[in-house]
């Protein structure tokens, strides 16, 4: 990001938003340190990847839209939670999540699942609905692209 982009550093720890998201909406944050705690928690939990606001504009986006979408899913989400930002990319690589930000969904300590990326409200609704449904976490794969020999020529 050029010198021209940015207006201001966000921090986290004083933009209005955040303070939001945690003083009013009840997100308790989760870092490397807590994630025992945060898994060993029962019940079904919502969990915001986020990532540098400073990089990543679309934090800010998902920090506004991520505590609507948790109120819409009603009592059935026992308790939310935002990573930190700084831990935000780290902490969701662990479950194969790839794009930020993310909503995701743990029953205890079972990944169920992530709407990655922005999305539509209706998106995320059917995303999550769908991930809400699962009992155990998603299958995942490794895809393994074919060593081709120096002597293989591509017909590109």
């Amino acid at each position: 990001m050029s010198k021209f982009t940015r207006i201001a550093e966000i921090n986290p720890q004083t933009n209005p938003l955040f303070q939001r998201l945690r003083e009013r909406e009840g997100f308790e944050t989760l870092n490397e340190a807590g994630l025992n705690e945060f898994l060993a928690s029962p019940g079904l939990k919502f969990l915001i990847f986020a990532d540098d606001p400073n990089t990543r504009k679309e934090t800010l986006d998902i920090i506004v839209i991520g505590p609507e979408i948790r109120r819409s899913m009603g009592d059935a989400v026992e308790s939310a939670w935002c990573t930190d930002v700084t831990e935000g990319r780290a902490l969701a690589a662990r479950w194969g999540v790839r794009k930020l930000p993310a909503l995701a969904l743990f029953r205890g300590n079972v990944f169920l699942g992530a709407a990655e990326g922005l999305d539509s409200w209706d998106g995320y609704l059917a995303k999550l609905a769908q991930i809400a449904s699962r009992t155990e976490a998603p299958k995942r794969s490794v895809a393994i692209l074919p060593q081709r020999s120096d002597d293989e020529s591509c017909s590109c």
